[in-house]
């Protein structure tokens, strides 16, 4: 897939003349890490099917959930998408003025630094495995806790192939490759699923965090490969005096300190969770990922919007900005609306579907069911906040994202106290939700006060249009499966209620088409251009 051609088809769809190339780059990128995360999406449902076929919703299940948190939310916190973010904006300078052998030599010092403290805190929570899970998981059974402490020994060091996996990603995008980025979430799936198929008859659960260390893995071969082809060359020195080095830092610490935020966010999530029935845990986490099917737009795009809003702030070229990221929230919304109305009633026929099977019974069903229907109010929330941030990233402005991620994250944790009681997991899911759009509407006020043609008003109408639409179609279609009176704990139900969500999306696309919304006409032509290129 070429970028060049992609971004001249995105750019022939656009009406805005002083910002075609900006979007045009957007739709690009934002094609070919969608593509990947649509690959990877797919084989995670398979990953869920596969393990949820093995283990249900158990409490050793709940043990290898419990364990995962521990390096993922440290690697987010140092080594994730911060530093990636924090990274970016310095290689690509080196590289925009001539110095490619510059650019080899800082990003050669700063992966040296992050692999050393990543590598420390990987033995540090080896070492200290037991102790971390007692905490985490104090509302767990003894048995339950020891069996983490023993997951989180084996996955422990995915931390540091974490570490060495995203400068790899960083190096990668900053000379405009995105293949070996994109395929990332498919090599993590591809481990699991092939682990736990042959190896979970002996080993038990063990094999699923096995495989997730093979996963992890594999993700860092495939940015080696295809950075290869760029003909790197690494140094193994360390310079702590490099000015690039400092830059970094500057602009690590207010992104690394919103990454704390969230990471807290989903601990907090996780251990209010193992307070409540065994399994909430579980439950919580196969949402989410279902869920994430389908929030990846919004990081799909947040990833392709960054450099050109970037650019676009060193030039202080804020009409293109508005329209950038206007044009931007606007597809999020046309997408995501029709999601968001079906996945309420549908939830259940679609867990059924996909994950219940094997041990996840009627009962893992409902209890993951009731926690998607609560996540789905916040989706398309989720997503535009991927954009946003990114927007005041590019504008040099890390505090505001911070402040608003920190403010919100108090009112999320009081939340979960509150409707805890009354809804148990689900409660955390629709406080989740909550936050998020609580979270997005602060943003989104805050920048159309710094960047002149945000239009409010037009967005906000945007949206009564879309949840209209929306609406509509979800009545209809859920009125004529509710008709059919099926229930949802058979495959035929299932199956039925999944094929009237689909054709629920269907007829919300024809209503848009048939009312003129631009986002429509535009999907239509941006899908004849791809086909006509394959």
């Amino acid at each position: 897939m070429e970028v060049r051609k992609l971004e001249q088809s995105a750019q022939s769809n656009l009406q805005h003349p002083t910002s075609n190339v900006h979007l045009g780059r957007v739709f690009s990128f934002a094609t070919i890490t969608a593509a990947g995360f649509v690959l990877g999406r797919i084989s995670g449902l398979v990953r869920e099917m596969v393990v949820s076929a093995h283990f249900g919703l158990s409490a050793e299940l709940d043990a290898y959930f419990l364990a995962y948190i521990v390096p993922t939310v440290v690697n987010n916190i140092v080594a994730g998408s911060a530093i990636t973010v924090a990274v970016t904006p310095t290689f690509v300078h080196y590289l925009a003025t001539g110095r490619r052998a510059e650019f080899w030599h800082v990003a050669s010092i700063i992966t040296n630094v992050v692999l050393l403290i990543t590598g420390a805190l990987t033995v540090l929570g080896m070492l200290l495995a037991a102790p971390i899970i007692s905490i985490l998981g104090a509302g767990l059974a003894p048995s339950t806790q020891s069996l983490a402490a023993d997951l989180l020994v084996i996955m422990m060091p995915t931390l540091l192939l974490g570490a060495t996996l995203n400068m790899l990603m960083a190096m990668l995008n900053s000379v405009d490759r995105f293949g070996g980025p994109a395929l990332i979430f498919l090599a993590l799936n591809l481990g699991i699923i092939g682990t736990v198929i042959v190896l979970s008859p002996i080993i038990g659960i063990y094999a699923v965090a096995w495989g997730f260390l093979l996963g992890v893995i594999l993700q860092a071969v495939i940015q080696l490969v295809e950075l290869r082809l760029e003909q790197p060359r690494y140094d193994w020195r360390i310079d702590l005096r490099h000015p690039a080095l400092r830059q970094v830092l500057l602009a690590f610490i207010p992104i690394t300190a919103l990454a704390i935020v969230a990471q807290i966010n989903l601990v907090v999530d996780k251990a209010m969770a193992s307070t409540l029935a065994p399994g909430s845990i579980s439950a919580l986490s196969f949402a989410d990922t279902i869920l994430g099917s389908f929030y990846m737009l919004g990081i799909s795009l947040g990833i392709a919007v960054f450099p050109s809003l970037s650019r676009m702030a060193a030039t202080n070229d804020l009409e293109s900005t508005a329209h950038t990221v206007v044009a931007s929230l606007r597809m999020l919304i046309f997408i995501l609306a029709p999601l968001t109305f079906l996945l309420i009633p549908f939830a259940a026929p679609t867990i059924g579907l996909v994950l219940g099977r094997g041990r996840f019974d009627a009962g893992a069903v409902e209890m993951t069911a009731q926690a998607l229907a609560m996540y789905a109010l916040g989706l398309i929330a989720i997503a535009a906040l991927y954009v946003l941030q990114r927007a005041f990233f590019a504008r040099a402005d890390n505090v505001t994202p911070l402040v608003v991620g920190a403010l919100t994250a108090i009112l999320h944790i009081a939340l979960n106290l509150v409707l805890m009681r009354f809804m148990a997991h689900a409660g955390i899911a629709l406080s989740t939700s909550i936050t998020a759009i609580l979270s997005t509407v602060v943003l989104t006020l805050l920048l159309a006060r710094r960047v002149r043609g945000i239009g409010l008003v037009s967005l906000l109408t945007f949206i009564f249009r879309c949840a209209l639409l929306s609406l509509i179609s979800t009545l209809i279609v859920a009125w004529l499966f509710a008709s059919m009176n099926l229930g949802a704990e058979t495959l035929t139900a299932r199956t039925v209620g999944v094929t009237f969500a689909i054709a629920g999306g269907s007829l919300y696309f024809l209503l848009a088409l048939a009312t003129r919304t631009r986002e429509s006409r535009l999907l239509l032509q941006l899908a004849r251009g791809f086909l006509k290129r394959q």
